[in-house]
């Protein structure tokens, strides 16, 4: 089984804990998820119990209990505000970075009380440009909408760029179309918020061609092998009697 990614970024902070599990592994039996449907809705992990009875798309903790997303291709984004101690997991398709999840997520922590220079990201293991094809119809047709005016940060190629990290054979394309890179649109769109380029980590490990076997949708719909759910999560750290943090 693939080992679970640790964000060098994150872990350089004392007072939270996070992990990018592999597929099939569970998280934490106390971790709160919502149900995800692609949408732009972020809430408190207050309003998400039962697990999955809200349908949301990212996860703002107001307390110590890992709040979590799960993917099987789309970012698993994990959020970490040293300014208010604030944590947040985020679930971006394109159809949620598109509708805003992430402009969203990214926002609310600011009204809560983060600036965007106290925002640390990490986004995880997701299908990378070299396994994600796209029809230029969809390119052209986003682009003409311009969703949040995000049309001049939409990141693809004509050519398929080669994964010289893959473990397996990369998708062979099938539409003639573009080779869409996921993660550094969400990059762009956290810095366009005004997150500093150096706060912002991404795993390079694509689901397709890099990861465990079964962490790909997309793959599944290739060769029906069957896929299993990747789970990501944060928390903070119980504070200790001092004042300051222990692990929880």
């Amino acid at each position: 089984m693939t080992p679970v990614w640790h964000s060098p970024l994150l872990s350089s902070f004392d007072w939270l804990d996070h992990a990018f599990l592999p597929a099939g592994e569970r998280p934490q039996a106390n971790a709160i998820y919502n149900l995800q449907r692609h949408t732009a809705v972020v809430v408190p992990d207050s309003d998400a119990l039962p697990v999955k009875s809200r349908e949301a798309d990212a996860l703002i903790a107001t307390g110590t209990r890992p709040v979590a997303v799960y993917t099987a291709d789309c970012l698993p984004i994990l959020i970490a505000d040293t300014r208010q101690r604030q944590v947040a997991a985020v679930h971006a398709g394109l159809n949620g970075a598109l509708k805003g999840v992430l402009i969203n997520t990214l926002r609310r922590l600011c009204e809560q009380g983060a600036r965007p220079e106290s925002l640390f990201m990490a986004i995880g293991p997701a299908i990378g440009p070299c396994c994600y094809e796209l029809g230029e119809d969809l390119i052209a047709r986003t682009a003409k909408e311009n969703p949040h005016g995000l049309a001049p940060l939409l990141p693809f190629s004509p050519l398929q760029p080669a994964n010289p990290h893959a473990r397996r054979a990369q998708a062979a394309g099938t539409t003639q179309g573009v080779w869409f890179d996921l993660p550094l649109l969400a990059k762009r769109m956290a810095m366009r918020e005004g997150v500093p380029e150096a706060q912002i980590e991404l795993s390079q490990i694509c689901t397709y061609c890099m990861a465990e076997e079964q962490a790909s949708y997309r793959r599944n719909s290739h060769f029906h092998h069957g896929y299993e759910q990747r789970f990501s999560w944060i928390s903070r750290r119980q504070a200790s009697g001092n004042g300051g943090f222990s692990e929880a």
